[in-house]
């Protein structure tokens, strides 16, 4: 029963550090584990944020489908798969280009973190307009400030503190980050 228990309280600490990425809070890498081990255990993420992608992806697939449009459920499966693995490769050697990796490692770990609460924020909402139940043009404009907030703003601060980098410098890893996301998917979906 102790293995269960401490994995249930790893989980509960490091999505508490997520939480305090969210809230702004200079101290929240203080919640992540660090080590190696905490790094190869934070893409446990992916098997964390499954039920509630494929349930999404699911309600919006059908919705799409229904409105005419060419949605591809390989692709997006294939993306989320690779999301974290990939943005983690390519990390490294961004990180070792600008001479910014000394804390890579941690990085990974709150980004892979911060990526679960952000999908069990998210795609609930996503799935509420996909069904009706907030009118569209209330509920994309609720998704875009959200998204915006937790994509953006969280995800500069986020490399801000665990790379111990300046703002600007935060500002370029993020764009770099999400261009890399949006070129990834565009391929992805080219292939399938």
């Amino acid at each position: 029963m102790e293995p269960k228990t401490s994995l249930i309280n790893y989980f509960s600490r490091s999505l508490s550090g997520a939480w305090q990425l969210i809230k702004l809070n200079p101290r929240a890498m203080d919640y992540f584990d660090k080590s190696a081990d905490g790094f190869w255990k934070s893409f446990w993420a992916i098997i964390l944020v499954a039920p509630v992608f494929f349930l999404g992806l699911g309600v919006s697939f059908d919705a799409a489908v229904e409105q005419g449009h060419q949605v591809s459920f390989t692709a997006h499966v294939v993306e989320f798969l690779l999301r974290l693995p990939l943005i983690a490769l390519v990390m490294v050697y961004f990180t070792k280009f600008l001479k910014i990796d000394a804390h890579y490692s941690e990085m990974i770990v709150a980004f892979n973190w911060l990526w679960v609460l952000s999908n069990y924020i998210i795609l609930p909402l996503s799935m509420l307009i996909s069904t009706g139940i907030i009118p569209i043009e209330v509920g994309t404009l609720l998704v875009v400030v959200v998204a915006v907030y937790l994509e953006l703003y969280v995800t500069w601060f986020l490399f801000k503190q665990s790379l111990k980098i300046s703002g600007w410098l935060a500002f370029g890893v993020m764009i770099f980050k999400a261009l890399f996301t949006l070129s990834v998917m565009q391929v992805i979906i080219r292939i399938f």
